[in-house]
């Protein structure tokens, strides 16, 4: 019984100290941003990985001979091509510079632009850009995946 009112009062005592260090608002004058920094797609990207409705046909072909590169112009050129969602060189851009969702082409000399999903994970210390397509029957699915190759 001792025990239990000397603990009692020893919380009080505790928590009545606290009141009194109790926190006070603290005022600085910077000013934190946590702003997403713009996402660099330039470069060239090889083709490492290729699946078509789920199923990973990497194997199927030499598929790395294809590379995309995205010039820091926003022009683009295709290298040994395959089938893909654009035939000809022309420019590039993305949806939203910190957030791409979408990888947006335009040929040289078309009307149109041609967008596609894109994701732009960081694989084993790495960035890839993965873009889902369908170049040809639109029931099957292509997922591109492209690594960066350094120069």
């Amino acid at each position: 019984m001792k025990g239990t009112i000397k603990t009692l009062l020893l919380m009080v005592a505790m928590l009545g100290s606290t009141g009194l260090v109790g926190c006070d608002s603290y005022s600085d004058d910077v000013k934190l941003t946590t702003e997403e920094a713009p996402k660099d797609l330039s470069g060239v990207w090889q083709l490492s990985q290729v699946t078509r409705n789920g199923i990973d046909i990497s194997e199927a072909m030499d598929f790395s001979k294809f590379k995309l590169h995205l010039n820091a112009d926003n022009s683009y050129q295709l290298e040994n091509y395959l089938p893909f969602i654009v035939r000809h060189d022309g420019s590039w851009k993305v949806d939203d510079p910190q957030y791409p969702f979408h990888l947006i082409f335009q040929e040289g000399g078309a009307s149109q632009e041609v967008k596609t999903e894109i994701a732009y994970p960081v694989v084993d210390g790495k960035r890839q850009v993965s873009l889902t397509l369908s170049p040809g029957h639109k029931s099957n699915k292509y997922k591109y995946v492209f690594v960066k190759v350094t120069q």
